[in-house]
């Protein structure tokens, strides 16, 4: 509440009251985490967000009024004891050991996460570094993956659970988590199946009590042997999730662009 002495000095001159009002939406901060599929199908794409990354931080920077931190974290899959075929390129290597995460729990497959760039304050320079490597030889060669489906929703789980993009910030901030991926979520099995959908139901309720936003960028529509589980499972159990699905990434930087202004627009309206 105000007390006398305000109320009386906020009539007479109302830039006096400017302390009062707390930004809202956007404007009052976003963490925002990129988890790319660093699979071979998947270089194009990259190389589209490369070229215009500075347009697409440019939008979070605008947004958030400089309150931001951001995160990069790519996901690939390998046969067992296989390793990634970057195991040994100069951007992996300078990685932290925590930064790099292998799931051995498959019977068949090996998943590989790896945390290019943790949030940090203002990091728009750091972020476009570590996105310059990725499909980048020698730097950082592209994965392989091996069947069709990928396991993003065991990288998802790492940034919601376990910190691995570092942790989300509390408060009335903008938390987003941008999936980009040209297949649908597979645990450690390479295989969608009820299990996943269980599991994606699951992440979508931990992101809804953090106050985590998922946005999807997929040119996977799902077909008779796979659904598109992360539409049916995910985003639509997600509070404010939403997903742009295409047949091709051609337009994938303007798409999250589009995707963040959209959802900047409606926090602000709240």
């Amino acid at each position: 509440m105000h007390n006398a002495f305000f109320t009386i000095s906020c009539k007479k001159n109302a830039a006096l009251c400017d302390y009062d009002e707390a930004p809202t939406g956007c404007a009052a901060g976003m963490d925002v985490a990129f988890l790319i599929d660093y699979t071979g199908s998947m270089g194009g794409a990259i190389d589209s967000i490369k070229s215009e990354v500075s347009s697409i931080v440019s939008t979070i920077m605008a947004e958030s009024g400089g309150d931001y931190r951001l995160a990069l974290g790519i996901f690939d899959e390998y046969s067992k004891k296989a390793g990634p075929s970057y195991i040994a390129s100069p951007a992996y290597t300078a990685l932290p050991a925590a930064q790099k995460k292998v799931i051995t729990t498959g019977t068949n497959t090996d998943q590989h996460l790896t945390m290019m760039e943790k949030f940090a304050p203002a990091n728009a320079t750091s972020f476009t570094n570590q996105l310059s490597f990725l499909n980048n030889n020698p730097n950082m060669p592209m994965g392989w993956g091996i069947g069709g489906p990928e396991p993003g929703d065991l990288l998802l789980d790492e940034i919601l659970n376990n910190s691995f993009a570092g942790t989300w910030r509390g408060g009335n901030i903008t938390k987003l988590a941008i999936i980009i991926t040209d297949a649908p979520a597979s645990g450690d099995d390479d295989n969608a199946n009820a299990t996943d959908d269980s599991f994606l139901q699951t992440l979508a309720a931990t992101a809804n009590s953090m106050g985590v936003q998922c946005v999807l960028l997929t040119t996977f529509s799902g077909n008779s042997l796979h659904p598109a589980n992360y539409q049916l499972q995910l985003i639509a159990n997600n509070t404010g999730g939403s997903a742009v699905v295409a047949p091709t990434f051609s337009n994938i930087s303007k798409d999250i662009i589009s995707q963040i202004q959209n959802i900047c627009n409606e926090s602000q309206r709240k």
